[in-house]
């Protein structure tokens, strides 16, 4: 089994994002300064696959697994960016942004102006999607509300819109209880509906969009269809085709659908986190596929780790690689803990609790018990997760995220200790970090934080390492 083919989500990216709360304090009180990124755009090009996510572009990868950052320009023009290919060239538009053109599509981007109605006033539009046709036609579709609109753009000067802005498609409570307000779907007097994408397959258009809002776990996608760009439109039948209400990677919605690698096809998207407010998110990505009757088939949204596209010989059995989390609720001790920041919520299956060690701990560990009584001998181990929390971020005192460092070890079963994972000079800020570990049976394993950015005390939101039980030969 060869770990490094695997991914696993959340997406781990370096140097994620501030969260715009820092920019927008007075609209937005919440709790504390964050990290985010949501609403991903990827496109394909040349071999390479180009996530813009909101509040800090671009990232591009070759594999689906290794992510790289490039601070693009402008490399934050708004919430939920849009890029697409366009005679050739990349145009983005973001939230009230203006619209932007590049002859690459790691930037730099030069400004167009403002949208314009056909009578020439401005026109500024939230959660945009642009989809150029097969036939060199431009659209437009936005909304963040009630409904979802959508217009054709002149190919020729795309600042222009042809006709007016109409609605394609409007919040349905009634019918649709996902699209109803709340975590368990409560409230239907009203939704945010959210998020469009354009995904197109043989002559079916499909208009992806996002309810009931971010911030609840039960953001999910749903899809209306139709013979032409602008409708009419049928509810899709399997909508919601994407929503997971649990775990770690839950409130998926606000995303892309995009070719990947041999072939497949994929759906990246929003998974809400919402400890420091509403916005505070993270992203995810999955297979994606289509049912005998042309609907997008139901997705089955992963956070345990997954091969990336075409390593598998038997597409069957999807992308899973088998691992499961060895380390989710098992006894475990920690050094020290912070006052109610216990060790246990480091492994509990929530993105919203934190281990924290006490001030004053010159050597924080972690350590998690695989063996639970005399029976128990064991499990194997193949990769590790850790997420963390960047407690004290403050960015108005200067008081900035930065590189964390650490070490995983395991306990043989003689009872040795031995180093599986050395990140103790770590010099990548990765929030979210996996990687695979050194291939071991253990009875139990410890993560040992060796540094932490300067005023920034560490929590761990999340030490998972993953595994299996095998027989003992």
């Amino acid at each position: 089994m060869d770990i490094t083919k695997t991914y696993c989500n959340p997406t781990p990216l370096p140097d994620y994002p501030l969260g715009r709360n820092y920019l927008l304090k007075e609209n937005y009180p919440h709790k504390a300064d964050y990290r985010e990124t949501a609403d991903p755009t990827v496109i394909y090009e040349d071999g390479k696959w180009y996530l813009y996510p909101s509040c800090g572009m671009v990232y591009w990868t070759e594999d689906f697994i290794h992510w790289n950052h490039v601070h693009m320009e402008p490399y934050d023009c708004g919430y939920a960016p849009t890029v697409v290919k366009h005679r050739g060239r990349f145009y983005l538009l973001a939230c009230s942004s203006e619209l932007y053109v590049s002859d690459s599509p790691l930037g730099p981007f030069e400004s167009l102006g403002c949208l314009r109605a056909p009578d020439g006033s401005e026109v500024y539009v939230d959660d945009p999607m642009l989809f150029s046709d097969d036939d060199g036609r431009l659209y437009l579709y936005c909304g963040c509300g009630g409904a979802i609109k959508g217009a054709e753009l002149d190919a020729e000067d795309p600042v222009k819109l042809l006709d007016d802005l109409a609605v394609m498609f409007s919040y349905n409570t009634v019918d649709h209880v996902w699209e109803r307000m709340g975590d368990w779907n409560e409230d239907g007097s009203y939704s945010w509906t959210e998020g469009s994408w354009m995904y197109k397959r043989a002559d079916t258009y499909y208009l992806i969009y996002s309810a009931p809002g971010t911030e609840w776990i039960t953001y999910a996608m749903g899809a209306y269809t139709s013979s032409s760009p602008l409708g009419p439109w049928t509810y899709m039948e399997t909508s919601p085709f994407l929503i997971k209400r649990d775990g770690l990677v839950r409130g998926t919605g606000h995303g892309s659908v995009v070719k990947g690698p041999n072939d497949t096809l994929w759906v990246f998207y929003t998974c809400c986190m919402c400890y420091g407010g509403k916005f505070e998110r993270r992203i995810g990505y999955d297979p994606i596929g289509f049912d005998k009757n042309g609907n997008i088939a139901p997705v089955t949204v992963s956070e345990t780790p997954s091969f990336a596209p075409g390593v598998l010989r038997e597409p069957e059995r999807g992308n899973n690689a088998g691992l499961v989390p060895l380390t989710q609720h098992r006894e475990c001790t920690e050094s020290s803990m912070a006052p109610g920041r216990d060790g246990l919520y480091a492994i509990d299956d929530s993105m919203i609790t934190w281990w924290q060690p006490a001030d004053g701990d010159s050597d924080p560990t972690l350590t998690v018990y695989l063996s639970v009584d005399n029976t128990t001998r064991g499990l194997d181990i193949y990769s590790a997760r850790i997420i963390w929390r960047d407690v004290g971020l403050d960015v108005e005192k200067g008081y900035l995220p930065g590189p964390f460092g650490y070490k995983i070890e395991a306990e043989d079963m003689d009872g040795n200790w031995e180093c599986v994972l050395d990140k103790s000079r770590n010099d990548v800020d990765m929030n979210i970090d996996y990687s695979p570990v050194k291939h071991m049976r253990a009875k139990s394993v410890r993560l040992r934080i060796c540094s932490s950015p300067e005023h920034i005390k560490p929590g761990v939101v999340n030490f998972t390492v993953f595994g299996k039980w095998t027989p003992e030969a």
